[in-house]
């Protein structure tokens, strides 16, 4: 009987590690296949809308520009206090870009750390627990003189990677916005850690063209801000391909099948030191 229920408690310690082992994984997998579905349901809404003629590309995008030109975001809260917060979203602003009708105003697609996911409005904390999230408050992601659009999303989340990998961006690489009928192309040109109060370097500045991608750090301590800023520049396939293929390399962190690996490693090599054990003992 004792015997037995040592076996027993090896056996469960060894499915209740796998299981913590491979719920990142699977549960990344997942979030993958969701945040695809969702991209592959807005472009199709996109390209139906225009071969149908149902919706007047031209009104949507001056409706976001004007509300843009009546902006003043002079002072710009920390997201993550703004997603703790429980005012509702404007309605105005939650009428533009909303092509869905679902909040989601587009995606974005980073090639250097190999993301592709939704952008939504509002970085409430069910956004963000799924996908990446625009700062109210900062210019909508239309592009054009003195602009500067906010899309934040987390790190770190076992559940999503998500922005887990933006630390490994740098000068010059590209994310492309895929807003409505139109992909806005962005060079990386500004890199900074900052404190969450600190707002000045997401600010307008006049005549130009900025998005900034925001997220915490250092990662797993999320006291400060990563802020990756890009200005707008002509959409080049060839470049923004190349960068798919000269990737950032193997992730520490959103690497979860060597993570699994490493951890299924360990625990055979506890219960084979436990076995060896129990024989040295019969001897």
């Amino acid at each position: 009987m004792k015997k037995y229920l040592k076996k027993m408690i090896i056996v469960f310690i060894f499915l209740s590690g796998l299981s913590l082992l491979l719920y990142p994984m699977i549960s990344n997998k997942w979030n993958d296949y969701r945040q695809k579905q969702l991209i592959t349901g807005y472009d199709k809404t996109v390209k139906e809308a225009q071969q149908a003629g149902r919706i007047d590309y031209e009104e949507e995008w001056k409706k976001a520009r004007a509300y843009n030109e009546a902006l003043l975001p002079a002072i710009l809260p920390d997201s993550f206090a703004v997603a703790a917060s429980s005012e509702e979203p404007d309605r105005e602003y939650m009428s533009c870009l909303n092509l869905t009708g679902d909040g989601m105003m587009g995606y974005v697609e980073i090639p250097k750390i190999n993301i592709k996911i939704p952008v939504y409005h509002t970085v409430s904390t069910e956004i963000l627990e799924k996908a990446a999230g625009h700062l109210e408050g900062s210019s909508l992601p239309t592009g054009g003189e003195s602009t500067h659009a906010v899309i934040s999303a987390h790190r770190g989340l076992p559940s999503a990677s998500l922005f887990t990998d933006l630390d490994k961006m740098e000068d010059g690489d590209h994310f492309l916005l895929y807003i409505l009928d139109d992909i806005l192309c962005y060079e990386v040109d500004k890199i900074s850690v900052v404190d969450p109060e600190d707002t000045k370097d997401l600010v307008v500045e006049e005549g130009k063209d900025f998005v900034t991608l925001l997220t915490c750090t250092p990662y797993g301590v999320n006291t400060q801000r990563l802020l990756v800023r890009g200005h707008r520049v002509d959409y080049e396939p060839e470049t923004v391909q190349a960068e798919e293929k000269n990737t950032a390399g193997i992730s520490l962190h959103t690497n979860y099948l060597l993570w699994a690996v490493v951890g299924l490693g360990i625990t055979a090599a506890f219960i084979v030191v436990l076995y060896l054990r129990e024989q040295k003992l019969k001897k």
